[in-house]
This record gives structure tokens, sequence and C-alpha cells, in this order.
């Protein structure tokens, strides 16, 4: 050990002597070793990079200096002290949209009036951002202003849209911070058909369903439901706040609840067909039928519906929009539901960007409902900004033969640099030049600071019972904003006649809205028709040993994930006719397919 520490010090020695240089040469950022380092560059302050991260990371100092060239001996990494220093992440990489598509994006921003509750520009003007984290700085910086609170009030949304002639779900029952039992008591008393059961009883001031009961007469009777139940329910989500993880806007909410009529859709899957529109600068872009990431169990159903325009560098009317996802396989349900929502792509677009117009959101997505003959397209709700994922298409991205799509690019990025660059360009007018026109009274959702306090000093003393902002009914012909009737007309009676999609697919049932392997090529298409020599005997003919009589009693069902295998079986069989000459006849495998299609393992 003595004789080794004594090569490792002179070893040490002569490496430090031919740095003579190493003082002229540009500084390392530090790294973090899992193990005794020989030699690390000091740690430099890194002011280039925004985001960074203070840890700890051991550090051995390489320039020389009269302490450590008096050292007799290698100090080990362990005996020096853990020193903090900078690390930088890794800063999102981002791609801007093509030269043609970004020019129009930013005429439609040129042309778009924003209401300066969205503003945040100045927060954003710094540097380049992912659409993470341009939705993070929305969500930080909602609180306090009166849209966008209205917007995730479900109850003053819907007076608010009511005047703008979107149609929406009605409101049957509707109360802020405290529920009155005779109310609840005459709603359940006006149910008297199976079809009035049949409801949705949500709180106003949650997300992600939180509370929410898809009611219907069956399970009002099985699970005991009554007036008083259905006040108790109320009253305890009225007292849940919405998650951390929410905006600033929706956890200021005043608590409620909602009650409306169930949309239930013609194919069978467990909710309603929804798709999400999202809008930049009062223009359609995509429309998302949102399933999960790719990660998840379903994910792979997520479909985008991308618009694709007539003419390159403009955005128009005429614009067509293009279905793309990555499901494989075989569901009558999801094929049916990606037809409807293509039908109705052009009305709701329509719908969506009055909408985004009229408040005035740069970056809005708006949810409807598509699939009832009874209720045609309605608006579910609004939502600012969001979180899910975006795809669009590339040059290397390809179909397959099935429809679905390998090499799908994120559209992430280029939603974000249009949302930065058309804050450039775009006009900007107050909160109440636009809820003026939707019949709000004020601008003002909740009282804050100072006046907060004074409303609660001379009253009750705790959180407001209602919204200030109060929402009057406008006539239809005074208001200033109005859908297009023939949008109206076309929402509500989308499925009137026989000229539509539902009307010619009818309704899907349960059993198939669930993926089925898709069909691939028989058992007498390449690679089987040449593994073996022509005119083998099929197993069906086959004769072997007797100690090889297969010992099932009973033929299995057939299995179409099993019939790969069972081909291989057969092929690797064929020598044992010669083999095995005893007049034994063999039945044909259990795991056979009749028409021998070859399928793939069922996927989501």
């Amino acid at each position: 050990p003595a004789r080794l520490t004594e090569t490792v010090t002179v070893t040490f020695k002569a490496a430090m002597r031919q740095q003579s240089t190493w003082t002229t040469r540009p500084r390392r950022t530090s790294t973090a070793f899992t193990h005794e380092p020989r030699r690390t560059a000091t740690a430099v302050a890194v002011q280039s990079r925004p985001q960074v991260s203070v840890g700890k990371v051991v550090m051995l100092n390489s320039q020389p200096s009269a302490s450590s060239a008096s050292s007799a001996s290698f100090v080990p990494a362990r005996e020096r002290a853990a020193v903090p220093v900078a690390r930088v992440a890794r800063p999102s990489v981002v791609i801007a949209p093509p030269p043609e598509e970004m020019n129009a994006w930013l005429s439609a921003a040129r042309n778009f009036d924003m209401n300066t509750d969205f503003d945040v520009a100045p927060l954003l003007a710094d540097r380049r951002r992912s659409i993470q984290e341009v939705v993070d700085v929305m969500k930080v910086n909602s609180g306090g202003k009166g849209t966008i609170q209205a917007l995730g009030d479900k109850i003053v949304l819907s007076k608010l849209l009511e005047n703008l002639g979107i149609p929406q779900m009605p409101v049957l029952f509707s109360t802020y911070s405290k529920v009155e039992q005779q109310e609840v008591d005459s709603l359940v008393a006006s149910w008297k058909t199976e079809e009035d059961f049949d409801v949705v009883i949500k709180p106003t001031h949650l997300s992600s369903a939180a509370g929410a009961i898809f009611m219907c007469k069956s399970k009002w009777e099985k699970d005991g439901w009554n007036a008083q139940k259905l006040k108790e329910h109320m009253e305890t989500y009225l007292q849940k706040k919405a998650s951390e993880s929410e905006s600033e806007a929706l956890k200021s909410l005043v608590p409620g609840f909602v009650v409306q009529p169930r949309y239930r859709s013609s194919v069978g899957f467990n909710f309603p067909l929804e798709l999400r529109v999202v809008t930049l600068w009062g223009k359609a872009r995509v429309g998302i039928w949102w399933w999960g990431r790719h990660s998840d169990p379903k994910g792979r159903r997520s479909t985008w519906f991308v618009r694709k325009p007539a003419k390159a560098g403009e955005l128009s009317e005429n614009d067509d929009w293009e279905v793309i996802h990555e499901h494989r396989g075989g569901n009558r349900g999801f094929e049916v539901s990606l037809k409807l929502f293509k039908e109705a792509m052009p009305v709701m677009c329509t719908a969506a960007e009055a909408i985004a117009t009229a408040v005035g959101a740069p970056f809005l997505r708006s949810d409807f409902f598509v699939g009832d003959s009874r209720w045609g397209v309605r608006l579910n709700e609004v939502a600012y900004g969001s979180g899910v994922d975006y795809r669009r298409k590339e040059k290397s991205s390809k179909q397959t033969k099935g429809g679905s799509w390998r090499g799908l690019a994120d559209d992430g990025p280029a939603i974000a640099e249009i949302l930065q660059e058309g804050f450039k360009v775009c006009q900007r007018q107050p909160p109440a030049d636009f809820l003026r026109t939707l019949g709000a009274k004020n601008a003002i959702y909740e009282a804050s600071g100072r006046m907060a306090q004074l409303l609660s000093s001379t009253k009750s003393g705790g959180p407001p019972s209602e919204p200030r902002m109060r929402i009057e009914a406008v006539p239809p012909h005074q208001r200033l904003q109005l859908l297009p009737e023939d949008a109206v007309r076309e929402m509500i009676g989308r499925y009137e006649g026989p000229e539509n999609i539902l009307s010619q697919t009818g309704k899907v049932q349960a059993s198939s809205c669930e993926t089925q392997p898709a069909q691939d090529l028989g058992l007498s298409a390449w690679p089987y028709a040449q593994m073996g020599p022509a005119g083998y005997a099929p197993p069906s003919t086959r004769v072997m040993a007797p100690s090889y009589r297969p010992r099932i009693a009973q033929p299995l069902q057939a299995s179409p994930s099993l019939a790969p295998v069972a081909a291989l079986a057969s092929v690797l069989a064929r020598p044992c006719a010669a083999v095995y000459p005893a007049a034994v006849q063999v039945p044909a495998s259990p795991w056979a397919v009749q028409h021998r299609l070859l399928r793939p393992t069922v996927v989501a």
C-alpha cells in the first residue's frame, strides 16, 4: 500500500506539472460524480441559462495553489466538504412552425382584440417557452381576473353564452354556497318519467368530474337516493376546494352546484363523445378527442383533427380537417365516432371561434358533445388553456393501411411560438368592453383586498355566498354579438333527417366499442405458403402415434391471438407423419381459425 501510494502521488504531481496552460483554457461547468474524481474543473457562475437549481457536488480544485503545491499526497474526495454549485437544467427544444403557417396565424393575431385579463405577454417576453410553460404562466396569473373566473364558473358561463346564442345543455337547478331543501324537493318532485331521472349533477368549482353523479332511474332506486341524500351530497362537495394544481382563477371560484340533462351519445362508450376544440387568436387550430397520453391504457385512441388550409399561408372557412391518430385494430365504435366528429367539425369550430372572439381569449378550449339525436351538438364547457398533448403530421409521417399514423410530431412548440409572437401584434381592450356585450353588469367576479374585508365585516364575515358579477338576460334582438343563425340551426338539428352519419350508422352497442385485433394476411399467404412442400397434410388429416393423442375432451374456443402459434406448430409437425405412421386420426388444432386469419395481440 505504501508503494502504491507513492506511485499515485508521483503520477499525480507529474500530471499537474504538464498542465502549464490550464489557467488560460476556458473553464468547464462542474459535474457530479458517484466515484472519486481525479480532476474536476472549478465551478463557475452560469448566468446565460434561466433554469438553475442548486445541488451538492463533490469537487477538487484543479488550479494549483500554494497549499496544493506543497501537499505531499492526493487528498481523497470524501474528505473534502460538499460545495453547492449551480446545476443547469436542459432547456426545452422549441421548433418554430413553417414561415407560411406562422404568417397565417400572425395575421389572425393582428386582427384579434384581446381582453387584457388574458395578457401575459410581459411574463413570456424573456425567452421562448414550451407549451406547458405557457399554460403554467397562464394558470399562475389568472387570479383576480374576472373574465377567466367567469369562464370557470359553470353557472356564470351558462348565462354569458346564453346571451351569445351558443346551444348548450340547459340548467335544471343551480345554487351557490348552500342548498335549500325546498328547492331540492321541488327538483326531485318534477322527475316523473325515466327520461327525467337521466341527469348529471356536478359542482361548478371543481374539475376532473370530482363530485359529479351521472344519474338514471335504475341508479336512483338501486342506491336508495332521495331528496335528502341528494342535498347531503351537494353540501359535502360544496365544502371541497379545487386541487392545488388548478389555476388561481379556478381556486378562487364561489362553490356551487348545477343539475343538467344527461347527454347520451349513440356510440356505446361509458361517457358521451366530447371533442375539445382549441382556438388560437380567434381561429380553431385543432380538435382533440382525448383518451390520455400515449403511455395510458387507451392513450392510442387519442385523436387530433388538424386544420388543413385550403390555400397555403391563409386561414379561411374552406379549410378542411385531417384526422390523425395512432389507434390500431378494429373498433366500430371508434370508427363511427370519428365520422361523427368529422361531420360536426365545421359548426363546432364556428361556435368555438365565436366564443373566443366574444371573450377576447387568445388561447381557449371549448368542449362539445356530439352523437345524441335528441340534443344535437351542444357545448359542454370552456377551459382557459389546455395541458393535453398536441400532434401534427410531418413529411416523415406515414399512414398505415388501417388508418393509424406513425411518426407524428409534437405541435406544442408551434402553438407556444404562435402565442408568444401573437402577443406582440394583437390589439388590446379592457375586460368591460367584452363582458358588457354578454350581459355582465360589471367585470369583477369577486372582491379583493380592502374591499373584501369591508364586505365580510358588514355581512356574515365569511366567504362570499355568490359572485359579485351579475349577468342579465339580453333579448335576441338587442344582442351585439350573435352566433350565426344557420350555425345554431346546424348544431341543434344536426341529426334531423336522413342525411347525416348518425341516421346511417344508428346506435353502436358497447360490445362493438372494444378494440379487436386487426385482420392481417391469411395462413396461405406469405410467408406460410413457402414454409413447406406443396400438398402437405393439414392438421385435420395428419396421423400420429397413439401416445401422442391430444388429451382434450372438447375442442377449445378459437383464440385469434394464438393463430400464429397454431400455424407455426403445424409447420414444425409436418415430418411427424413419416416418423409415426400409426393410423390415429388427430382432430383439428383447438387454436385453428376457420378462415385462417392472422390477428395480432389485442391493443387498446
